[in-house]
């Protein structure tokens, strides 16, 4: 009875700490040792697994991005707060290579709408709010990884 009791707590520890999404703090940025503990636990939250000589080199892209997500939560000012996701060890120019580019045929895509027409139907709106969560109002969903889309 009181290993399944110890069962239970341990994977809702789990679970609690998979909600809380992965976390950096000051601690975690003070020397190269502690970047590397946080470097492994950022790996085993996003089973990124990395060989010998692959993660020596990506720790130092890692390291960078940990101390830019830091400092920017750390400042404030922004209404959000950045976090590490499974691309923490990639530089932004990977990122934008193998995430960010379009596949989308040029010569394909849809004609521009022509120009010059000025007659728009909402012209005259006012009592707007300044802002909407169409996802509260279940009319999209949140942002989700699409891949190379």
């Amino acid at each position: 009875m009181g290993r399944l009791v110890l069962l239970l707590l341990c994977f809702a520890l789990i679970g609690f700490e998979v909600g809380l999404g992965f976390r950096i703090d000051e601690n975690d940025l003070t020397s190269d040792e502690s970047v590397w503990g946080l470097y492994d636990r950022w790996r085993s939250h996003h089973n990124v697994s990395r060989g010998y000589y692959e993660k020596h080199k990506r720790f130092n892209v890692f390291k960078q991005n940990a101390k830019f997500v830091h400092s920017f939560n750390k400042k404030g000012g922004a209404s959000y707060k950045l976090q590490l996701n499974r691309f923490g060890d990639m530089t932004n120019e990977e990122f934008r290579r193998f995430y960010a580019g379009s596949r989308v045929n040029r010569l394909r895509a849809a004609p521009e709408a022509p120009h010059g027409d000025d007659s728009f139907m909402y012209a005259e709106a006012d009592n707007l709010p300044p802002s909407i969560d169409w996802r509260a109002r279940g009319a999209v969903t949140g942002v989700k990884d699409q891949g190379h889309c």
